[in-house]
């Protein structure tokens, strides 16, 4: 007889096959074989585990769930209702294993890229985001990242640079700078990273990122390569905003904003119309923002701008991203127009075309803020939404202030910006009250690095325009409460600078209650700051221009440094 482990196996078989049902048996005595191990497997059922996902009308049922959402079949085929499926509450995770933990991660990645690619996902793209720009940051980023092995290097180095620079802003608190006049012009404005293993591994990830890129770029199909070109280009920029160094950033800018403007050229197949879609919508409105930076940073754009002035304004802002865009049109080319101008008032080269330009530079303006009060006043406005605004008009109304006077040389003619300062500190000291004081950021673990520029660039204008003491103090003093680099602006940096300054112009004044102002010719005209390159630089070299004898005389510039600790 046959063992009973062999039998049982070989019964198990015939009885799945359809014809062995059908097939007599061939004696007596194989069937009542037959049937004693048919008990015997019955007795040893095999044991499997419990599928607790059905839905809740088949569990009490005791019958398998075809599991279809939102109604099963098994319950809509015999007229039962449905009662749906429970859904379990998510286990909280340690702070620790959340950044270890990161969706459907491509399985070649090591634990210490997944460890940055963890802290991208949980801290980086969320703060990265800001007001506006979740779908981009949180999802696009992300599904790119799961086939363009470029765009997830680059996201692991950008998560460790981010994380270097949050644990460094923790741990040094606010203390007094030293200023050293007439610094040798030789002095270097690089540091040395080496020993310093985590930048050390964020730069070979950068590394990775661009040799995949240019890769991509050489073999793969044309419109799929020049998305992730910009994408990853927008990438390279944060990394280079993060390490605190403009030349490459505006570069990495220049070069990505002619892929695009080239392909937005182009008239070509559907698959290229998609492709031209999504670059308008995802990628072109963070050019044109970069583009701000770059215009600071570097030489003045050399391309004409996408959208024409009277096109910046639509009718109506559909969303807070459609007002944060058409400011961004208008500041752009504002900006086009203050660098155009910048040496042409000293000489008095000032004609009726450029005042016609400014004239309609501010028409814009004021047409965008209406447009604005207008979608305020809506029923679907969140807080959000509110504070979100207050940033934007923070943005339009120093655009405003400096545009008015870009056509004057004296220094005075801001004294009659006041109203409008005090409207910027007011707001700036609004958002600071939602984000919280240092500390109570730093027990929320806030991020100190944005992608956008939000309140730092407007306050050191302020700290810097305004020559009413206790204006510019308080700008100053939300400067000091920021601890943040938005972009290429860092709050330590401006806030020594303008700290400099107001030093400088306050030398000859006997009261600091704004009955009395700096004179004219006591007043700084421009700092030219270059900044040594870091996380969080200690060094900063300033080029400081003044005209001691009226904005008909001539210049005087020397050169400072300023160490923060």
């Amino acid at each position: 007889m046959t063992p009973p482990k062999v039998q049982t196996v070989a019964i198990r078989q015939a009885s799945n096959s359809p014809s062995s049902s059908e097939s007599p048996p061939e004696s007596n005595e194989s069937g009542r074989e037959n049937a004693s191990t048919s008990k015997e497997t019955k007795k040893k059922r095999t044991s499997k585990p419990k599928v607790r996902s059905g839905c809740v009308t088949c569990k009490i049922r005791r019958i398998k769930c075809d599991e279809t959402k939102p109604e099963c079949n098994r319950c809509t085929s015999t007229g039962r209702k449905c009662d749906g499926y429970v859904i379990k509450p998510r286990k909280k995770r340690s702070d620790f294993q959340a950044l270890n933990k990161v969706p459907t991660a491509p399985a070649e990645i090591g634990p210490v890229e997944l460890r940055s690619l963890g802290f991208f996902h949980h801290k980086t793209a969320p703060s990265l985001s800001s007001y506006f720009d979740a779908e981009f940051w949180t999802r696009l980023v992300f599904q790119m990242s799961y086939v363009e092995p470029s765009v997830r290097h680059a996201m692991v180095a950008l998560g460790a640079l981010h994380e270097e620079r949050e644990r460094e802003v923790r741990l040094i608190p606010i203390m007094p700078r030293m200023v050293t006049p007439n610094a040798p012009t030789t002095a270097s404005t690089a540091v040395q990273w080496t020993g310093n293993t985590g930048h050390d591994f964020a730069l070979a990830q950068y590394n990775k990122s661009i040799i995949l890129l240019s890769k991509r770029m050489d073999t793969g199909e044309a419109g799929g390569a020049i998305e992730v070109a910009l994408l990853t280009c927008i990438l390279f920029v944060c990394i280079e905003f993060l390490q605190g160094d403009s030349e490459p950033a505006v570069k990495h800018f220049r070069s990505g904003m002619g892929i695009a403007l080239n392909t937005l050229s182009n008239n070509g197949s559907r698959a290229a119309q998609d492709t031209l879609d999504r670059i308008r919508e995802y990628i072109l409105p963070f050019f044109n923002r970069i583009e701000l930076l770059a215009n600071l940073f570097g030489e003045p754009a050399s391309w004409d701008y996408p959208v024409e002035l009277q096109d910046t304004v639509p009718e109506k802002f559909n969303s807070m991203r459609d007002a944060r865009d058409s400011i961004v049109h208008i500041a752009n080319q504002t900006v086009r127009f203050i660098k155009f101008m910048k040496w042409r008032k000293y000489t008095r080269l000032v004609l009726p075309d450029h005042i016609a330009r400014q004239e309609a530079l501010l028409r814009q303006m004021d047409l965008w803020s209406q447009t604005l009060d207008r979608m305020l006043l809506g029923d679907n406005i969140t807080q959000r939404d509110l504070d979100a605004a207050k940033t934007l008009r923070i943005h339009q109304v120093v655009a405003g202030m400096w545009v008015k006077r870009c056509t004057m040389p004296e220094e005075s003619a801001n004294d009659e910006c006041m109203q409008d300062f005090e409207t910027t500190v007011s707001l700036a000291e609004a958002i600071q009250g939602i984000a919280g004081t240092r500390e109570q950021r730093l027990a929320l673990n806030s991020s100190s690095f944005l992608f956008d520029m939000e309140i730092v660039s407007p306050l050191y204008y302020v700290a810097t325009k305004c020559r009413h003491p206790l204006i510019r103090r308080r700008a100053i003093a939300v400067l000091k409460q920021t601890q943040r680099r938005e972009g290429l602006w860092d709050s330590d940096m401006a806030s020594a600078v303008a700290e400099r300054q107001m030093a400088l112009e306050e030398v000859k004044l006997t009261t600091l209650d704004g009955s009395e102002l700096p004179a004219e010719e006591d007043r700084v005209h421009n700092i030219q700051i270059t900044s040594e390159k870091g996380i969080r630089p200690r060094k900063h070299f300033l080029n400081i221009h003044t005209r001691p004898e009226g904005p008909d005389g001539p210049w005087k510039i020397w050169r400072e440094s300023l160490t923060l600790p």
